[in-house]
């Protein structure tokens, strides 16, 4: 039997029943709707924003004529639309090939889809972020055994609702053909759906959380363009004297009037008249309110502000930021789209070939970022990888004949021939200080004589050691110098010889090595 062990060990076996069956279900919650929508038997829409106005969805398609909000779903719609690398392949498992029956479902779907105009299909799709949910409708055709795909035809959302069960219907709208909610048969309908959940099958709509500044901004604009209208023109302010009758202020009244049409005007003479213009303070705070509401719908619907707005003080980084948000937001639109256009394969799957063969699989598949691969492969060479010619080909698109691998070098045999080439260097060297010094260490006279300075050398060559060396010496030296010059010249060659021979024993280390 199986079943779970509790923390202090207590067995509990699996029930069948209660696996199998749902229990937080709305029946269960008591969940209870309105009289006209528990008879229709769907559920209500449960936007915040609509159900506190009292709206149904129908209104949001009132808020796209909205400058700002067609601007901001352009936009975003467009990151989608333009991007090239959208395409299908034939399913097959993970690191195989597809079989003859997956490739052929995928030349018949791909057939298929040649009929259609697919911008306006994921267009169309692409809606679903502003209206919560699109409907995609399945047109087919019956062609002996095998059932084409026709057409796709995206739906107005406001006609159809989701029934107890989540499951969609079709309503229509009131007064139409569907006096009762029409169940949507299966293989029929693709629904594109936005966030959407349990308690709210309809999607987050955004164009919903839009409603309030469009309105804000149209009562705005209304106002902005009395005040303009009002207060735009130069103020005629005229000064009358103060004998001035009633009689006359009203004929000067009136032929002010005239002169803000005409620019003429007959005034009584010692009266004065001014052209006063309106301070923009008020205009500023007009102009401050106006932004404020475009600047909410850009970030309702686009996530950010700066792709579509530049106000000339915003930074490179605060720029840069942004854009990664609207990257993001494309990002999950087109996984939102993949994951329609695989339902749609799938059912073309399921009604032509059955479970055992493998439908198509959409994807958008972004190219490399070729600067990155080759950064990448620098460091790899620098720590001694080496590359084949394959990965050229594989990675960067080359062809076999446009280039050739360089062959590698050892770089612990480069060191090794450095080392014997420098210690070669030194031990020359050496041997030529030695050979200078001992020149300029033999006193004046010992010179004149070759044969005695052959004598010195000859005795140098045949040591064995640095003792052997120094009794050699001073059985030469010792008749002909003093024995404080004896001294003082020995140090100074045993020095010399004691150097050279460090340097040759260094070498002779090396090219054991």
């Amino acid at each position: 039997m199986k079943g779970l062990y509790s923390a202090d060990g207590t067995f509990t076996p699996f029930s069948v029943m209660d696996l199998s069956t749902e229990l937080a279900t709305r029946q269960n919650a008591g969940v209870t709707f309105s009289e006209l929508e528990g008879w229709l038997n769907t559920l209500p829409d449960p936007d915040p924003v609509l159900r506190k106005r009292g709206d149904d969805s129908a209104i949001l398609d009132e808020l796209s004529a909205d400058d700002q909000v067609t601007t901001a779903m352009l936009s975003r719609k467009n990151r989608v639309l333009n991007c090239p690398h959208f395409s299908f392949r034939a399913g097959a498992p993970e690191g195989e090939e597809p079989t003859p029956q997956a490739q052929e479902l995928y030349r018949r779907f791909m057939a298929d889809l040649e009929h259609m105009n697919l911008r306006s299909i994921i267009s169309g799709m692409l809606d679903a972020p502003f209206f919560g949910f699109t409907p995609l409708e399945l047109i087919w055709r019956l062609d002996g055994d095998w059932w084409h795909l026709l057409d796709i035809v995206p739906r107005p959302q406001r006609w159809f609702r989701f029934d107890n069960d989540n499951k969609p219907t079709f309503v229509g709208v009131y007064g139409g053909l569907a006096a009762q909610p029409i169940p949507l048969p299966a293989g029929k309908f693709v629904f594109v759906t936005h966030h959407a959940t349990y308690d709210n099958p309809y999607g987050l709509r955004l164009l919903s959380r839009c409603l309030w500044p469009v309105a804000f901004k149209r009562g705005g604009v209304q106002f902005y363009a009395r005040f303009v209208e009002r207060h735009g023109m130069p103020w005629v302010v005229a000064e009358a004297p103060a004998e001035a009758e009633k009689l006359e202020k009203r004929d000067m009244a009136l032929g002010l009037s005239r002169m803000v049409q005409d620019a003429v005007a007959v005034i009584p003479h010692g009266a004065n008249v001014t052209l006063e213009s309106p301070g923009q303070s008020q205009a500023s705070i007009h102009e401050a309110f106006l932004s404020r509401q475009d600047r909410a719908i850009s970030k309702v619907l686009m996530g950010q502000t700066l792709t579509i707005e530049t106000d000339g003080k915003n930074s490179l980084a605060a720029t840069e930021a942004h854009k990664d948000v609207a990257d993001d937001l494309a990002d999950a639109d087109k996984a939102m789209v993949v994951d329609a256009w695989n339902e749609i394969a799938w059912l073309f799957a399921q009604v032509n070939a059955g479970p055992d063969v493998l439908a198509p699989v959409a994807a958008y598949e972004e190219p490399e970022d070729l600067g990155k691969q080759a950064d990448l492969d620098k460091k790899l060479s620098e720590i001694g990888v080496e590359f084949l010619e394959e990965h050229f080909t594989e990675k960067y698109g080359l062809k076999p004949g446009e280039f050739r691998v360089r062959a590698s070098v050892d770089s612990a045999a480069v060191a090794n021939f450095a080392a014997r080439g420098e210690t070669t260097l030194l031990a020359e060297k050496a041997q030529a200080n030695l050979d200078a010094a001992i020149k300029k260490m033999l006193p004046q006279a010992l010179k004149a004589s070759g044969k005695f300075v052959s004598q010195v050398e000859n005795a140098i060559r045949k040591a064995r050691d640095l003792d052997g060396l120094q009794d050699a010496l001073v059985e030469l030296l010792a008749p002909a110098m003093e024995p404080n010059e004896l001294e003082a010249f020995l140090a100074r060659a045993m020095t010399a010889a004691a150097g050279y021979g460090a340097v040759a024993a260094y070498g002779e280390g090396v090219e054991d090595a």
